[in-house]
Protein backbone atom coordinates (compact mmCIF):
# COMPACT_ATOMS: atom_id res chain seq x y z
CA UNK A 1 0.00 0.00 0.00
CA UNK A 2 2.77 2.35 0.91
CA UNK A 3 4.11 2.01 -3.10
CA UNK A 4 0.36 2.98 -4.05
CA UNK A 5 0.57 5.90 -1.96
CA UNK A 6 3.99 7.45 -3.05
CA UNK A 7 2.82 7.04 -6.63
CA UNK A 8 0.21 9.13 -5.71
CA UNK A 9 2.52 11.47 -4.06
CA UNK A 10 4.46 11.84 -7.05
CA UNK A 11 1.63 11.84 -8.97
CA UNK A 12 0.61 15.26 -7.28
CA UNK A 13 3.68 16.64 -7.28
CA UNK A 14 4.42 15.87 -11.05
CA UNK A 15 1.26 17.66 -12.13
CA UNK A 16 1.78 20.39 -9.81
CA UNK A 17 5.40 21.38 -11.53
CA UNK A 18 4.86 25.18 -12.17
CA UNK A 19 2.36 26.14 -9.92
CA UNK A 20 1.91 25.81 -6.06
CA UNK A 21 4.50 22.60 -6.43
CA UNK A 22 7.56 24.20 -7.57
CA UNK A 23 10.82 22.48 -6.36
CA UNK A 24 8.64 20.35 -3.76
CA UNK A 25 9.82 17.05 -2.60
CA UNK A 26 8.67 14.09 -1.34
CA UNK A 27 10.59 13.53 2.01
CA UNK A 28 8.74 10.45 3.27
CA UNK A 29 5.48 8.54 3.73
CA UNK A 30 4.33 6.93 6.93
CA UNK A 31 1.61 4.43 7.11
CA UNK A 32 0.05 3.98 10.70
CA UNK A 33 -3.43 1.52 11.47
CA UNK A 34 -5.22 -0.40 9.36
CA UNK A 35 -8.69 -0.28 8.44
CA UNK A 36 -10.89 2.53 9.69
CA UNK A 37 -7.94 3.26 11.76
CA UNK A 38 -5.29 3.83 9.09
CA UNK A 39 -3.50 6.99 9.35
CA UNK A 40 -1.60 8.19 6.35
CA UNK A 41 1.27 10.80 6.94
CA UNK A 42 3.11 12.64 4.31
CA UNK A 43 6.18 14.98 5.01
CA UNK A 44 6.83 17.40 2.03
CA UNK A 45 9.71 20.10 1.69
CA UNK A 46 11.85 22.03 -0.66
CA UNK A 47 15.01 24.03 -0.49
CA UNK A 48 12.89 26.92 0.44
CA UNK A 49 11.27 26.03 3.17
CA UNK A 50 7.30 24.76 2.35
CA UNK A 51 4.40 26.88 3.11
CA UNK A 52 0.91 25.49 4.93
CA UNK A 53 -0.91 26.94 1.83
CA UNK A 54 1.45 24.46 -0.39
CA UNK A 55 0.49 21.60 2.16
CA UNK A 56 -3.63 22.20 2.19
CA UNK A 57 -3.02 22.30 -1.92
CA UNK A 58 -1.50 18.54 -2.35
CA UNK A 59 -3.62 17.53 0.50
CA UNK A 60 -6.23 17.96 -1.28
CA UNK A 61 -5.09 16.85 -4.63
CA UNK A 62 -3.24 13.97 -3.11
CA UNK A 63 -6.66 12.91 -1.10
CA UNK A 64 -8.25 12.92 -4.43
CA UNK A 65 -5.99 10.60 -5.72
CA UNK A 66 -6.01 8.08 -3.61
CA UNK A 67 -9.58 8.20 -3.14
CA UNK A 68 -10.34 7.65 -7.53
CA UNK A 69 -6.98 6.89 -8.95
CA UNK A 70 -8.16 6.47 -12.53
CA UNK A 71 -11.47 5.13 -11.68
CA UNK A 72 -9.65 2.12 -9.35
CA UNK A 73 -9.27 3.42 -5.30
CA UNK A 74 -6.26 3.24 -3.98
CA UNK A 75 -7.06 2.69 -0.85
CA UNK A 76 -10.81 0.50 -1.47
CA UNK A 77 -13.26 1.93 0.36
CA UNK A 78 -11.02 2.43 3.06
CA UNK A 79 -11.00 5.53 5.81
CA UNK A 80 -8.09 7.09 6.72
CA UNK A 81 -6.92 9.76 8.16
CA UNK A 82 -4.31 12.05 5.53
CA UNK A 83 -1.92 14.47 7.21
CA UNK A 84 0.74 16.17 4.65
CA UNK A 85 3.43 18.34 6.51
CA UNK A 86 6.61 19.67 5.93
CA UNK A 87 9.30 18.58 8.79
CA UNK A 88 9.36 20.42 11.90
CA UNK A 89 11.39 21.80 14.28
CA UNK A 90 13.12 18.88 15.61
CA UNK A 91 12.45 16.06 13.38
CA UNK A 92 16.35 14.25 12.06
CA UNK A 93 16.71 15.41 8.36
CA UNK A 94 16.31 12.22 6.50
CA UNK A 95 17.65 13.06 3.07
CA UNK A 96 21.11 15.20 1.94
CA UNK A 97 19.23 17.64 -0.02
CA UNK A 98 17.29 18.74 3.52
CA UNK A 99 20.59 20.08 4.88
CA UNK A 100 20.66 22.75 1.78
CA UNK A 101 17.75 24.52 3.42
CA UNK A 102 19.22 24.53 7.08
CA UNK A 103 22.69 26.39 5.76
CA UNK A 104 23.35 29.14 8.43
CA UNK A 105 20.91 26.97 11.14
CA UNK A 106 21.85 25.38 14.48
CA UNK A 107 21.74 21.66 14.28
CA UNK A 108 22.52 18.65 16.64
CA UNK A 109 24.22 16.24 14.62
CA UNK A 110 25.06 12.65 16.20
CA UNK A 111 28.09 11.02 13.86
CA UNK A 112 30.10 8.01 14.65
CA UNK A 113 34.03 9.08 14.84
CA UNK A 114 36.73 6.78 13.28
CA UNK A 115 36.68 4.34 16.12
CA UNK A 116 33.15 4.46 15.40
CA UNK A 117 32.22 5.82 18.98
CA UNK A 118 28.74 8.03 18.53
CA UNK A 119 29.78 11.78 19.84
CA UNK A 120 27.47 14.73 19.46
CA UNK A 121 28.43 18.38 18.57
CA UNK A 122 26.18 21.21 18.22
CA UNK A 123 27.16 23.90 15.64
CA UNK A 124 25.64 26.07 13.21
CA UNK A 125 25.79 24.53 9.79
CA UNK A 126 28.51 26.52 7.47
CA UNK A 127 28.20 24.60 4.43
CA UNK A 128 27.16 21.70 2.05
CA UNK A 129 29.91 20.35 0.31
CA UNK A 130 29.31 18.32 -2.91
CA UNK A 131 31.07 15.67 -4.84
CA UNK A 132 30.09 15.52 -8.67
CA UNK A 133 27.58 17.43 -7.97
CA UNK A 134 25.94 14.76 -4.78
CA UNK A 135 26.17 16.36 -1.15
CA UNK A 136 28.40 14.75 0.28
CA UNK A 137 29.46 16.29 3.57
CA UNK A 138 28.62 18.88 5.84
CA UNK A 139 31.12 21.53 7.54
CA UNK A 140 29.71 22.79 10.68
CA UNK A 141 30.89 25.56 13.45
CA UNK A 142 29.98 24.02 16.96
CA UNK A 143 28.99 26.02 19.71
CA UNK A 144 29.23 25.76 23.17
CA UNK A 145 25.86 25.22 25.21
CA UNK A 146 25.12 26.21 28.48
CA UNK A 147 25.74 29.36 30.29
CA UNK A 148 28.88 29.81 30.43
CA UNK A 149 29.94 28.43 27.35
CA UNK A 150 27.04 30.18 25.50
CA UNK A 151 28.35 31.57 22.07
CA UNK A 152 31.70 30.60 22.09
CA UNK A 153 32.59 29.96 18.94
CA UNK A 154 35.35 26.62 17.76
CA UNK A 155 36.89 25.53 14.90
CA UNK A 156 34.83 23.90 12.37
CA UNK A 157 34.74 20.38 11.55
CA UNK A 158 33.78 18.51 8.35
CA UNK A 159 31.43 15.68 8.47
CA UNK A 160 30.61 13.09 5.67
CA UNK A 161 27.36 12.23 5.37
CA UNK A 162 28.34 8.52 5.93
CA UNK A 163 29.40 9.32 9.50
CA UNK A 164 26.23 11.15 10.40
CA UNK A 165 23.88 9.02 12.45
CA UNK A 166 21.40 11.74 13.09
CA UNK A 167 20.85 15.18 12.21
CA UNK A 168 18.50 17.50 13.97
CA UNK A 169 17.55 21.45 13.35
CA UNK A 170 17.66 23.03 17.02
CA UNK A 171 15.68 25.99 18.16
CA UNK A 172 17.15 29.41 18.44
CA UNK A 173 16.18 31.66 21.17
Amino acid sequence: MEEKIKACVFQALESATGTKGEGVYLVSVRVKGAGKQTKIEILLDSDTGIRIDQCSFFSRRIRELLENEGGTPVLDGEDFDLMVSSPGLGESLLMSRQYLRHIGRLLRVIYKDELQSEKIVTGRLQQVLKTEGEITAVRLVPVKTGKKGAGNVQEPIELTLDCIVRAVPEAEL
